[in-house]
């Protein structure tokens, strides 16, 4: 029963435990199944040694053959109540510098910071009108963000940034990116292993609102693609 209870707990990061090593053990599965049918023509080699004619092919398909992505694993959504057992939790699995924490909030904000007096908050928005930018919003009221300009609210950091970068090369130099909502945090375990998933996803009883799932590692990804 203790065996099927990880299993449906893992469900939502089932293919995680074979993705890694599904080519090599393809190609395992492979020569096993070779010799199985042709055993007469088994050689064996001193360790280190290929015969003469097969060398070069043997290392030209090794360094052909695709590497298998590196997997990491994502439990994220923890407030500020939760991350510090969360971290804890973690640390009797002696991760090291496996493990990695990363803050995220519900949505990031593009503004321009609040102006002194509506004045100045009128001047701002001709000058983007003059920039050709007519997408933002004056923030009323009387708390600290009067008089700030908005620009855009994105759910993700990385949007958010891109349309700075996009406002920066239109002319527009005070707008600023900041995180907008209640934070959490994410903790990405980096090559953890089959035993080390099955323990992860065993705490999640203990965090029931935390999401656990296994996603390629970005530092891979990009080395990948340069």
């Amino acid at each position: 029963m203790r065996l099927l209870f990880l299993i449906l707990l893992l469900a939502n990061v089932a293919a995680f435990g074979y993705v890694r090593y599904a080519e090599s053990r393809a190609g395992a599965d492979a020569q096993i199944g070779l010799l199985q049918i042709s055993p007469d023509k088994v050689k064996l080699l001193s360790p280190g040694r290929q015969p003469p004619a097969e060398r070069k092919d043997t290392a030209a398909a090794t360094a052909s053959q695709p590497q298998p992505s590196l997997v990491c694993l994502e439990w994220g959504g923890f407030t500020a109540d939760d991350v510090a057992r969360a971290a804890a939790a973690l640390g009797k699995f002696e991760l090291g510098d496996k493990l990695s924490q990363r803050e995220t909030s519900e949505a990031y904000w593009v503004y321009i910071p609040p102006l002194k007096t509506k004045a100045e908050a009128d001047k701002k928005m001709g000058e983007l009108k003059a920039l050709g930018i007519s997408d933002f919003n004056v923030m009323q009221g009387s708390d600290q963000g009067r008089f700030a300009i908005s620009l855009g609210v994105f759910k993700t950091e990385e949007n958010a940034h891109n349309y700075l970068a996009q406002l920066k090369q239109k002319g527009v130099r005070s707008a600023v990116v900041v995180p907008r909502g209640a934070a959490s945090s994410t903790f990405v375990i980096r090559d953890p292993g089959d035993a080390i998933a099955v323990k992860i996803a065993g705490l999640k009883p203990e965090f029931p609102a935390a999401q656990l799932k296994a996603t390629a590692c970005a530092d891979a990804a990009q080395a990948k693609n340069q």
